[in-house]
């Protein structure tokens, strides 16, 4: 990926489109300016003259402007609808990037809502809302040619303007802190909502309905007041901007009859004067209605440029040589955002290209999150992790999925096929989703299913059990046979049946000469183990030998079996 802002590139690459709908909206206020034209000369020429034929030939030149003028309408909305595909095509890529190659966790728990605000911001770029700034500065314009009429009618239209200016900046003042928090109490309400859905069987289990719905309750009410009140305020202050903008058309009509009384202007001018002052103050009105969701816009982008921008700039990465598997931390450290402790502090050791190492400790010790960091799920902020002497974070992204297979202790699947997560939805042949599913002993499972590999896990995955979802999660992590393999309570769900499979697979990797490193409580993984580290308090106490921690029966290996 690129080292540049992936919300500026978007703005970037969004400033060619916007630039020929400003192009546009260049000849659409020029053609406008028949309309004025044509009335002027209506009143002022065929009235007097009675000249059927020049009413004619006027209409016929005002009829094909305004058609011209449709089809440059059309043109630019539909450039409007690219520049909606610039921003999801350029930003929702980057956006989705950053969440699948970095921890979500750098954005401040930013990640949550971040398709609804890609969607606000999809929305606002395609809409209307920016073409009231593209026909902003054509108001002078209009204004200038008010003033060519009669220069008190255009010292009218330049104070009607300003009021209209004034109330926008108003409007911003007013709608901005009441959007603020809105954006804030909506956050609140939906991460509670999505986490009452995902944990809705433990809070059936203790009976915690009644509590929870009156918590969500409380977040929904703070969610809408805030709403509510931003909406008023912008209702208010759009009703005022229309209301200002209809009685000045309408006075400027009178400051022209009376113009034209005292024989400064022609009768047409009148006319002319109206519709040229409503088209200068139309952006401006445009621009009070749109502050809403231009303010939203405005608050989601500065959520996704927080996500994307928060893990800095990518290294330069290149395909490396095909990994033997020696896996290295050297003083590794990583604090979760916000925290003032660090979960894991200056840790360091080697492990060699095919040998299996059990990592154990209490509950919080930091063991999942060293597996993280082995797997290049998050990136440490002190120390270096390497794979064959190289930094990680040096490798290309691509090639380093091949490489480490990852399972971690809360089991992600996504909705499609057990073929295509054990594919990791990409193009792989057939044998080798088959030859992942045999490695991870879950072939004859799946095989056994309403529709074997093609079983659906959107529809099926909570009939699945906790051991069948880890066996499919496993597969695919030996997708390819990656050379590292690190598993998180790969046993946390299974059966004595479930074990000794998985036992089977380790085994058979250790006999490949594949680097496996698991993270578990019991007995069994610990004795087929080359090596155990124990993890006290974020820090790596100490690695012996299999044979000797069995020995001594640690106490670690009792006392863990908790999440890390």
């Amino acid at each position: 990926m690129s080292n540049a802002s992936p919300t500026r590139g978007t703005l970037v690459a969004m400033a060619g489109p916007i630039g020929w709908v400003a192009g546009f909206s260049c000849f659409l206020n020029v053609i406008y300016l028949a309309s004025p034209l044509y009335m002027m000369q209506v009143y002022d020429r065929v009235m007097h003259s009675r000249s059927v034929a020049t009413l004619i030939w006027l209409t016929l030149a005002v009829a094909l402007c305004f058609g011209v003028y449709a089809i440059l309408d059309a043109v630019r909305g539909r450039i409007l609808t690219a520049v909606s595909d610039v921003v999801e095509d350029r930003l929702g890529l980057a956006l989705l990037r950053r969440m699948t190659t970095t921890s979500p966790a750098s954005a401040d728990g930013q990640a949550v809502h971040v398709a609804r605000d890609l969607d606000t911001v999809r929305q606002f770029a395609g809409g209307a809302g920016p073409l009231a700034f593209v026909d902003l500065p054509w108001a002078p314009i209009y204004l200038g040619a008010i003033t060519l009429l009669h220069p008190l009618m255009g010292l009218f239209a330049v104070a009607a303007a300003v009021v209209l200016l004034v109330l926008t900046v108003i409007s911003e003042r007013v709608a901005r802190q009441p959007m603020a928090r809105a954006g804030q109490a909506a956050a609140r309400a939906y991460r509670f909502g999505e986490a009452v859905t995902r944990y809705g069987d433990c809070a059936r289990t203790m009976g915690m309905g009644e509590t929870l719905t009156g918590r969500w309750r409380r977040l929904r009410g703070d969610m809408l007041a805030a709403q509510t009140s931003a909406s008023v305020r912008s209702v208010i202050l759009g009703a005022t901007g229309k209301f200002a903008r209809m009685f000045f058309q309408s006075a400027i009509l009178g400051l022209g009859a009376w113009l034209a009384i005292r024989n400064e202007v022609s009768g047409g001018a009148v006319f002319a004067g109206s519709l040229l002052l409503g088209r200068a103050l139309a952006p401006i009105e445009a621009i009070i209605n749109a502050w809403r969701p231009t303010l939203a816009a405005r608050e989601a982008l500065g959520r996704i440029r927080a996500l994307t921008d928060a893990a800095g700039r990518d290294p330069v990465t290149v395909e490396l040589p095909a990994p033997r598997g020696d896996l290295e931390l050297d003083s590794v450290g990583w604090t979760p955002p916000g925290a003032t402790r660090s979960a894991v502090k200056a840790v360091s050791m080697k492990i060699q290209a095919g040998a299996v190492l059990t990592i154990v400790g209490a509950s919080a010790a930091g063991k999942s999150t060293i597996a993280r960091l082995m797997a290049g799920a998050i990136r440490p902020d002190g120390g270096v992790v390497r794979l064959d002497g190289a930094d990680l974070t040096t490798w290309d992204r691509g090639q380093l999925g091949r490489a480490i297979g990852y399972l971690p202790q809360e089991v992600a699947l996504f909705p499609g096929t057990i073929r295509e997560n054990i594919a990791r939805f990409g193009d792989v042949a057939d044998e080798a989703v088959v030859a992942a599913a045999k490695a991870a002993r879950a072939h004859e499972m799946i095989v056994r299913l309403p529709h074997g590999y093609g079983t659906p896990l959107d529809d099926v995955a909570a009939t699945l059990s906790g051991g069948q979802k880890q066996r499919i999660a496993l597969a695919r992590a030996l997708l390819g046979d990656p050379a590292v393999i690190v598993m998180d309570e790969p046993n946390a769900n299974l059966d004595s049946d479930g074990e000794a499979a998985l036992t089977e697979c380790v085994l058979e990797l250790k006999q490949r000469k594949r680097t496996v490193v698991m993270i578990t409580h019991r007995v069994g993984l610990v004795r087929i183990s080359d090596y155990v580290a124990t993890v006290a308090n974020g820090q790596m106490t100490e690695v012996r030998k299999a044979m000797e921690f069995m020995a001594q029966q640690t106490p670690a290996l009792v006392a863990a079996g908790g999440r890390a």
